[in-house]
């Protein structure tokens, strides 16, 4: 396929991998590169190849991958689809950009992966505004929970279980157990909203718990920002496992967080979960759902709730089976 001649890849040669630097006064070494099949691609020019190279993002129409050549090792990013080229090139320039700010290569290739990382979730449909108040106090709610669960098992171990963001029915499942969580106001209506009749559903050989947190709004100098909670769990799986913060990334990337946008407008203050046990008499709308009646939004009473209630530590038993006595 012949390349537009009004893209910076015009005047490469296909048939090989052909390169041009990207800028001379580039603070990382950036190339245009057209690959043999005459795929349009970018490549990070690298000292060294990342120990442990960090997971990249799969999307349809693009390759990412590392590679090492006679010259060194390189990051690059392919277009698969030329049909889709004007796109590409917003987002190469806008993964420079964001490598360009970095003060060292690693660093660089740390906000270039995490750049395409929010791009992966852009193209699968992801909105780019920032995160409302609503959807600020429910990914608050269920970071605390990733916090908990990540005093008892690895990060990596901790993430896998968080599958609310990929659209998963549960916030968390587990080899034991799910849990849904739900965060609501402490002033508010004590009442809880069911999205649809999966969320509390049974799962085979599983428990269900129902999380609860009250998460309010505060001025500051009390509590903290969004962003502020994110680089707190940022900076504790980079003490203990690096090689995840990407699936971190690529996590808050799929509830629509991008460190990008100003969240300093918002701060935040949460109370320990209460738990739920989900059993046969809890207070749910319970599946099959009567033929043609689907998509379920419905609100629990949280006093009609309380006989289920229990603590974490029964929770953390039941999901670790660690000793309940303190």
């Amino acid at each position: 396929m012949v390349i537009p001649n009004d893209t910076p890849w015009s005047g490469l040669e296909a048939g090989k991998v052909d390169t041009r630097r990207v800028s001379a006064s580039a603070r990382w070494s950036w190339f245009w590169a057209v690959m043999p099949r005459a795929d349009a691609a970018l490549v990070l020019q690298l000292s060294e190849l990342p120990d442990p190279v960090p997971d990249l993002p799969r999307l349809k129409n693009l390759e990412i991958r590392f590679q090492t050549l006679p010259g060194g090792p390189i990051l690059y990013i392919r277009l698969k689809d030329q049909s889709q080229i004007e796109l590409f090139e917003a987002l190469c320039r806008d993964v420079m950009n964001a490598g360009e700010i970095a003060g060292s290569e690693r660093e660089a290739l740390e906000r270039a992966v995490g750049r395409t990382f929010r791009w992966h979730h852009l193209l699968r449909g992801g909105k780019s505004e920032t995160l409302t108040e609503e959807e600020q106090k429910g990914l608050v709610g269920e970071i605390e929970v990733l916090k908990l669960l990540m005093q008892h098992m690895t990060p990596a171990a901790a993430l896998t279980a968080w599958t609310g963001p990929s659209g998963a029915p549960k916030d968390f499942e587990l080899a034991r157990g799910c849990i849904e969580v739900k965060a609501r106001r402490s002033g508010a209506q004590p009442y809880v909203r069911i999205s649809n009749e999966h969320q509390l559903a049974d799962v085979t050989g599983k428990a269900l718990w129902m999380a609860v947190l009250a998460v309010d709004r505060v001025h500051f100098p009390h509590g903290k920002t969004l962003a502020e909670i994110v680089a707190d769990v940022s900076e504790a799986i980079k003490k203990s496992e690096p090689a995840v913060l990407f699936d971190w990334e690529l996590h808050l990337a799929d509830c629509g967080y991008d460190s990008a946008h100003d969240y300093s407008g918002w701060r935040w203050i949460v109370a320990e979960p209460a738990f739920y046990e989900v059993t046969d008499h809890f207070p749910r709308v319970v599946s099959p759902l009567v033929e043609g009646v689907s998509a379920v939004t419905y609100s629990i009473s949280l006093h009609s709730c309380t006989p289920y209630q229990l603590t974490w530590k029964g929770v953390r038993t039941a999901l670790f089976d660690e000793d309940n006595d303190e």
